[in-house]
């Protein structure tokens, strides 16, 4: 294998097994304690229930941050992996769970601005989410930089790494709506279109833009030997 391409794919392939790996790890923990909690039940639902069950869910999310952080540290030539797990963590968290409850407020009303336009209302998926996949990868590959202590690599991640990664969701996006899986199209939630998209996409996201990761933090680790 060529040198070249190994940090392309050390930061993907840590990007997605650190990220999803956490998240992943967190649902499954999450699924056991709820159903350990007596008088649980996925019909019926409880709050208390619910609020118990997120605990380690979250948990998982956050370690997922942290690992992350590590290993991108790792590939830029860091020896601080406390201060790196911050950065992952703090970088990933905070966005993709404010962007996760703003979403929920934000499409009922966009939905309701393209049906009144007389626009399909499946581009709400893709006006709300690629500009997600941008935000989530630009603002965690800025944290990293940050970690690093970097400020003029810290931007440079956060536009490069943000538009690989909502270049690669809108792709996906579009590849998935030419093959008939359109979001809110008739049929689409016996079939879990939306999931399915949305979880394709996020994956490709993650993929490109740790690519590009791994190779902007080992090029900069070697410039600056």
């Amino acid at each position: 294998m060529n040198l070249e391409y190994k940090p392309l794919l050390r930061g993907a392939l840590l990007t997605v097994l650190t990220l999803f790996g956490g998240l992943f790890i967190g649902l499954v923990a999450g699924d056991l304690v709820f159903r350990l909690i007596p008088g649980s039940s996925v019909t019926d639902v409880k709050l208390g229930h619910a609020a118990i069950a997120a605990i380690p869910a979250f948990g998982g999310f956050l370690a997922g941050g942290a690992a992350w952080g590590m290993q991108m540290g790792r590939l830029a030539g860091t020896y601080n992996p406390h201060r790196m797990a911050w950065a992952g963590t703090l970088g990933f968290g905070p966005i993709t769970v404010a962007l996760a409850a703003g979403l929920g407020v934000a499409e009922p009303f966009l939905v309701a601005q393209l049906s009144a336009a007389g626009q399909p209302i499946h581009r709400a998926f893709t006006l709300l989410f690629v500009p997600s996949a941008f935000l989530i990868a630009g603002v965690s590959a800025w944290a990293i930089g940050k970690g690093l202590r970097d400020d003029r690599l810290a931007w440079s991640l956060l536009w490069r790494v943000g538009s690989v990664a909502a270049a690669a969701f809108l792709a996906v996006n579009l590849i998935m709506e030419s093959l008939g899986w359109v979001v809110g199209a008739p049929g689409a939630a016996e079939r879990a279109t939306m999931v399915t998209v949305l979880a394709i996409g996020n994956i490709c996201a993650a993929l490109l833009g740790g690519a590009l990761m791994g190779w902007r933090l080992t090029r900069n680790r070697k410039r600056t030997m």
